[in-house]
């Protein structure tokens, strides 16, 4: 056998190895991010490795499951919409507005907006069917006070300057506000996610988790600077 064969064996051998490694490493979440071109964008999918705290390939997500978790959250959120209008004829609703920008559950309580408040988000427990008022968490798109105080009701663009999941994890777990404080850099309100109990948030193209139980925040992973985060799920 020539050197040259061998050569190109050996390398199809390490490449095999370097390929399986990646591949049985211990991963403990998956990471959606997107990029977006002048024609198209596309999803990139990675796991996260809590040894080394950073991503690798072969993730167990892929588009179609990417897909099955929007339709999941559309039918949530359209039924939890009904519930709450069933409750509050207040509610915020639009037809050019999707449920899932509208309504967040979480556990046994539905986050919401009234029409006519734009300084707090609603909850509604579906057990006892107790409406709370939930003041704005401060966390926002708006670019200055003045654009804020425009709003006199909230509307279809009110609700792409607040993130509805945002202000209810806010809400609902409260040392999570200085947990995300607590790592330099600037925090985008959509930048907050949520998966099987898990908390999840983004800042300088890093993602941490938040530990309610211990009150830590744990890094994951890192991203890259040109990748929007749309989705960090438990493994």
């Amino acid at each position: 056998m020539s050197k040259k064969v061998l050569a190109v064996i050996l390398g199809i051998v390490a490449f095999a190895a370097g390929a399986a490694t990646l591949y049985l490493v211990p991963r403990n979440a998956s990471i959606v991010t997107g990029t977006s071109g002048f024609i198209s964008s596309s999803h990139h999918f990675y796991d996260a490795n809590p040894i080394f705290k950073v991503r690798v390939p072969f993730s167990s997500v892929n588009e179609d499951r990417i897909n099955e978790i929007k339709a999941d959250n559309d039918k949530v959120s359209a039924e939890a919409l009904e519930t709450v209008a069933d409750n509050d004829g207040g509610v915020f609703r639009d037809e050019f507005t999707s449920p899932d920008s509208l309504v967040y559950v979480l556990g046994d309580n539905i986050y919401y907006f009234r029409t006519d408040n734009t300084g707090s988000v609603y909850k509604i427990n579906v057990k006892a069917r107790e409406i709370t008022e939930c003041p704005l968490s401060g966390y926002n798109g708006f670019t200055d006070s003045g654009l804020r105080d425009r709003y006199t009701e909230v509307d279809h663009n009110f609700t792409a300057f607040v993130s509805i999941r945002t202000e209810a994890l806010i809400d609902a777990y409260p040392g999570l506000r200085n947990a995300i404080d607590s790592v330099d850099g600037l925090f985008y309100h959509t930048c907050l996610f949520y998966d099987n109990g898990r908390i999840f948030f983004e800042k300088k193209s890093t993602i941490y988790e938040y530990i309610p139980d211990t009150d830590k925040v744990v890094k994951i992973a890192s991203v890259g600077s040109g990748e929007t985060v749309e989705y960090v799920l438990d493994r």
